[in-house]
């Protein structure tokens, strides 16, 4: 019974922090005529759990990458997407959930705390109800190791009387030693409890401090990105996020001339805001990718996006007192297109720098 109960604490702490994981978003069973359907219901869920207010970022990115797949057709990958989907759907169900709470650390708390009491009744001990979190387990570690101290005394006291009768009683000292031996096994078995329970309350507390840790940050960058959206005009740039955490920052606004690596004149309002951007994710790795359309000979166009970088590089390290060559560069000529070439709007698109900030240390 005591294993059950300390044991059912041990595992309350381990996967609170984990809640989010167990969020089931339930799906229709019967496949839809609509390849994109699962994900468009999932949508549905996470906006009518406040997603779209609460995640904007990922919603987003979700409603972006299903706009896309709605694009590619009969070569989209809908698995993918799905998982997207279903992913925000269970954060804005998690969030939901604690914004109907007091709060998520809250609650934890409270389950922590009434951990604590359970422990203490194996005992006949209870925690100081004017104590919580980490000062009432040190309160209830410190009261068992008074017991601890109480049961050491009353064991030495048993083998001084055991051998004072020792001689006398004859029969019953093999009784008092069997008594002892048992007094024994049971401080041992209170000892090893006790230190279990000192390293939980440990590691619950380092699992409570990361998960914050991750959490704040993950909501500082989050907050840094539609920062980052905010500033730019849909003509000037756009800003997408990938799979691995990069941040990227496709920019349509600086202009070059044709053929020529040289920027035209009233670009520097917009690098200096191409450089605010990239401060705001301090120790981030960043690259400046030059890309091209496909007219004119490839070689020409490799060279002429590597020579563009160039120079955005160089212009960006000034705006932030970094030393030179200080960002790496890359051109890809015409090799990556956003859109047609057979357009002037896609040849447009296709007209770029893109600045590639890496995911922070």
């Amino acid at each position: 019974m005591k294993r059950s109960v300390v044991t059912r604490f041990l595992v309350a702490l381990a996967v609170s922090c984990a809640a989010m994981a167990a969020l089931v978003v339930p799906i229709a069973s019967a496949q839809a005529p609509d390849p994109g359907g699962a994900a468009r219901q999932l949508m549905e869920q996470a906006r009518k759990a406040g997603g779209r207010g609460t995640l904007p970022n990922a919603w987003w990115d979700v409603e972006n990458r299903i706009n896309q797949a709605d694009l590619q057709g009969v070569a989209a990958d809908w698995n993918a997407v799905e998982q997207e989907a279903r992913r925000l759907a269970a954060q804005a169900e998690y969030l939901n959930q604690m914004r109907q709470q007091k709060s998520g650390l809250e609650a934890l708390l409270g389950r922590y705390d009434q951990s604590l009491v359970e422990i203490g009744a194996l005992f006949g001990l209870e925690p100081d109800p004017q104590l919580s979190g980490s000062p009432a387990a040190a309160d209830l570690i410190e009261k068992l190791t008074a017991a601890n101290l109480a049961r050491q005394v009353a064991l030495d006291s048993l083998r001084v009387e055991n051998r004072r009768l020792k001689d006398t009683v004859g029969g019953r000292a093999e009784s008092l030693e069997a008594q002892v031996a048992a007094q024994q096994a049971e401080i041992s078995n209170l000892r090893k409890k006790l230190w279990d329970t000192e390293l939980r309350a440990g590691m619950a507390e380092a699992d409570r401090s990361a998960a914050e840790t991750v959490l704040t940050r993950k909501q500082e960058r989050d907050e840094s990105i539609a920062a980052v959206r905010k500033s730019f005009g849909k003509d000037e740039a756009e800003v997408v996020t990938t799979a691995e955490g990069a941040i990227v920052l496709r920019v349509f606004g600086l202009s070059f001339g044709v053929g020529s690596a040289d920027l035209g004149k009233g670009q520097d309002k917009l690098v200096g805001r191409i450089a605010d951007a990239i401060a705001r994710f301090p120790g981030a790795p960043v690259t400046v990718e030059g890309h091209t359309d496909n007219s004119g000979r490839r070689e020409k166009n490799q060279a002429l996006s590597e020579q563009r970088a160039a120079v955005v590089a160089r212009l960006l390290e000034k705006k932030l007192a970094l030393d030179d060559q200080s960002l790496a560069t890359a051109g890809y000529g015409p090799d990556r297109p956003l859109g047609s070439n057979a357009t002037a709007a896609g040849k447009a698109r296709n007209r770029r720098i893109d600045v590639v900030i890496g995911a922070q240390p």
